[in-house]
């Protein structure tokens, strides 16, 4: 970690990607840097632990167990049982769009699709519980934000052409606190399902005020299509965009 006009920023590798933060907490005036550091610590443990318990990669994780019918959800950790409430629901409110089933493995489950919007959320309370309050949590596409970077503007986010590896697309200033999240086939190919390969989306990006749904929402977006943008925008506060595979942008206007 390095400091740098009294910002703080750190990355760690987690949940197959990486992870940043970026602390903009005027470390000579509001808080300490082992305070600062301490927290950074924790909110990496905390994404480690996470992907312990879920990823399905690893034999010993919950989920890995589950679908070995070593374990059963009722008797799995409340986090378990809490993201499968929350996709059981998201399920259910996309019409079946949204699922942890890959079709190519019947009767397993990959919760993956909502996991890393969640844990990268959850993570974020080592932050508050801290006393930061000014800062964002990247992983893989979804950041979770804090405060203001300066007392001038808010955190400014870059949109990737998922078209074009390595370009910038657009730009957006995020409202206080909320948070931004990706879902596109460009970063990691694999963690998508849906009903056609061919659906004319490259990626869909949402922003609102929770992290967890913004990229769950994103994820089901992608999944259902052009149809997928008017369904996010019901839900207040959430607000979707989508760059075609012909690399047209839709959605409202943005930098």
């Amino acid at each position: 970690m390095a400091a740098a006009a009294d910002h703080w920023r750190a990355a760690r590798p987690v949940m197959g990607t990486m992870a940043s933060l970026h602390v903009a907490d005027n470390v000579s005036d509001n808080v300490s840097a082992d305070r600062v550091r301490e927290a950074a610590e924790a909110t990496f443990d905390e994404l480690e632990r996470l992907e312990a318990m879920f990823s399905t990669f690893r034999p010993t994780s919950e989920i890995s167990r589950i679908n070995a019918g070593q374990l059963q959800i009722s008797d799995a950790s409340s986090e378990v049982i809490d993201v499968f409430d929350a996709c059981t629901w998201l399920g259910h409110a996309s019409s079946g769009a949204f699922s942890i089933e890959p079709p190519e493995r019947p009767g397993r489950i990959d919760p993956a699709g909502f996991v890393k919007g969640w844990a990268t959320e959850r993570a974020t309370r080592k932050l508050t519980e801290a006393g930061l309050t000014g800062w964002y949590l990247g992983l893989g596409g979804d950041i979770q934000t804090s405060g203001r970077p300066t007392p001038e503007r808010g955190w400014s986010v870059a949109i990737a052409d998922p078209l074009t590896p390595g370009e910038v697309r657009a730009t957006l200033e995020l409202p206080i606190g909320y948070a931004i999240a990706t879902s596109g086939t460009a970063e990691r190919a694999n963690h998508l399902w849906t009903a056609s390969n061919q659906l004319p989306l490259a990626s869909v990006t949402v922003v609102g005020p929770r992290l967890t749904w913004a990229d769950a929402f994103a994820t089901t977006a992608y999944a259902m299509g052009v149809d997928g943008l008017a369904w996010v925008e019901q839900f207040d506060g959430y607000q979707a965009w989508a760059i075609t595979r012909t690399g047209e942008l839709l959605g409202q206007n943005i930098g």
